[in-house]
């Protein structure tokens, strides 16, 4: 079958910028979380806050609400997810709220550079192509595996070579694990993958379901989820793909907020809420020991 490319040179740039496994979804109204159930604030914490953020109190928060178990919707229209729990928890350590709105997750870069968006909370990994784009905070780790049918199994990524494989537009590290799987089925004289994508992950499972894409690449708690919820989807390649330590993103000339946000989540992972938030998700395996800022943060 004929490769298949369906974006656009604009859409292609913007994933250049995007390091995560994100997804796209229509823009919407904006919720502040409830600071309140996530403690008080630090007071040595919030002297590391700039004057002028710690004045107004609320930052604008960004996500596309529709990569669960990370950031989505539940019901009632309440912004949800382990993503958010950890940003909410951290934002009233230093005494501010995250007023939420949904963002399609190609315009998150875009958003933070022309600050509309102060903090996104979407996966986020450090790339080349946006280092030094925007500030980059690592605060958990993060690897990827391949949603299939069930009764698929692929023992090793060259199992994969043929297949029709759908990875979600806007995120650099799915091109980069196909670009990289496809490098191995060339070097093994097998045939290249066909690339099919789409706005989202929930478009992508879709499409394995239907049978149109043999495969979606995603991160490995979304891929979970997803399998628990649906008998007839599998997962495959667990956890192989694209190891990393990832987080969230910050606008370029926020540095000092940057590293407020860095004490605030060393200072979670070292009183208990971190782990608290991680296993209410049951996602003690995205656990570090430490946040990272820019390039403390290794390259993916």
């Amino acid at each position: 079958m004929k490769r298949l490319l369906q974006t656009s040179a604009t859409a292609a740039s913007l994933a250049l910028l995007l390091g995560a496994c994100g997804s796209s979804g229509a823009s919407g109204g904006a919720t502040a979380a409830d600071p309140g159930s996530y403690g008080g604030a630090d007071p040595a914490l919030v002297k590391l806050v700039p004057a002028d953020i710690h004045a107004k109190g609320t930052l604008a928060g960004g996500a596309s609400f529709d990569t669960r178990p990370m950031n989505f919707y539940s019901p009632g229209n309440k912004p949800d997810g382990v993503l958010l729990d950890l940003i909410n928890a951290a934002s009233a350590k230093l005494g501010l709220t995250v007023k939420w709105a949904q963002v399609p997750y190609a315009g998150l870069i875009p958003a933070l550079q022309s600050k509309r968006v102060e903090i996104a909370g979407a996966q986020i990994t450090k790339t080349p192509e946006n280092k030094g784009v925007v500030n980059l905070l690592a605060f958990y780790k993060a690897s990827s595996s391949l949603l299939v049918s069930q009764g698929r199994v692929y023992h090793s990524e060259t199992d994969a070579c043929g297949t029709r494989f759908g990875l979600t537009s806007g995120s650099t590290i799915n091109q980069n694990i196909a670009n990289s799987i496809n490098a191995k089925c060339k070097a093994a004289g097998k045939p290249a993958l066909q690339y099919l994508y789409f706005p989202s992950f929930n478009a992508g499972q879709d499409a394995v379901r239907s049978g149109r894409v043999d495969s979606m690449v995603n991160s490995a708690p979304q891929i979970q989820l997803a399998t628990k919820a649906d008998k007839t989807l599998g997962a495959t390649l667990v956890g192989q793909l694209a190891a990393r330590e990832t987080g969230i993103a910050l606008p370029k000339d926020y540095g000092a907020l940057t590293q407020a946000f860095k004490a605030a989540f060393n200072a979670m992972i070292t009183d208990g809420t971190y782990k608290k938030i991680l296993d209410k998700w049951d996602l003690a395996s995205m656990a570090v020991a430490k946040a990272e800022t820019n390039d403390e943060i290794p390259m993916s």
